[in-house]
């Protein structure tokens, strides 16, 4: 750091805390500055010296270093070697690992990069790594409201249709219909008057 930036520790942790509310891109090298101050060198010398006492304070803000690292593609090659060597992994902590640290970044790797995993990938767990996020429960309720409301695909107002009309959503709204267990389980995220909609197509009803 230069010696201008003659900060104290708590200092530098109140700079960090300040820029991560701001959500400004923060990049863990030498030659990224914030509000004049060397913050990148902060971080980059906590990181590369060890002080994990440092490092467990900055991660304990909101700051993950494997997220701001300005190369994924080192991370990626490291986490590509582990499972290739790896004689019985865990499928789960490698989706666990790949969702957290590696899909956030899919736009800044090599398209060679992503080859070489989704062929270790293959090789490994005998399926497709897919690199799409996954819809939340959110999502899909979203999107099924979308298509209830949309009077030129759906002019009868209906929840439920063939998958020729319904797309993609077609399967996850039929287990629903199927199973009022699943639908109870979502049953909040509608007012009472989709609720009477959905009962009188067969939703909600024993």
């Amino acid at each position: 750091m230069d010696r201008k930036d003659n900060l104290t520790e708590n200092d530098w942790l109140a700079l960090l805390e300040e820029a991560l509310k701001e959500g400004v891109k923060i990049q863990v090298n030498h030659r990224f500055r914030y509000k004049g101050r060397g913050l990148g060198t902060f971080l980059t010398n906590a990181k590369s010296k060890n002080k994990y006492d440092l490092m467990r304070k900055i991660e304990n803000l909101g700051f993950n270093y494997r997220l701001h690292s300005n190369d994924p593609e080192h991370y990626l090659e490291k986490y590509i070697g582990q499972l290739s060597a790896d004689e019985n992994p865990i499928k789960q902590r490698y989706i666990t690992r790949f969702n957290t640290y590696v899909q956030p970044k899919k736009d800044l790797i090599k398209k060679q990069t992503i080859k070489k995993l989704n062929s270790v990938w293959k090789a490994k767990f005998g399926d497709e790594r897919k690199w799409s996020k996954p819809d939340t429960v959110d999502d899909k309720i979203r999107k099924w409201k979308q298509y209830r409301y949309d009077k030129e695909q759906n002019p009868e107002g209906k929840w439920f249709a063939y998958r020729s009309k319904m797309g993609p959503m077609f399967g996850w709204v039929y287990t629903r219909k199927r199973n009022k267990d699943k639908m109870k389980l979502i049953a909040h995220y509608f007012n009472i008057q989709e609720l009477l909609e959905l009962e009188q197509e067969g939703f909600l009803v024993d």
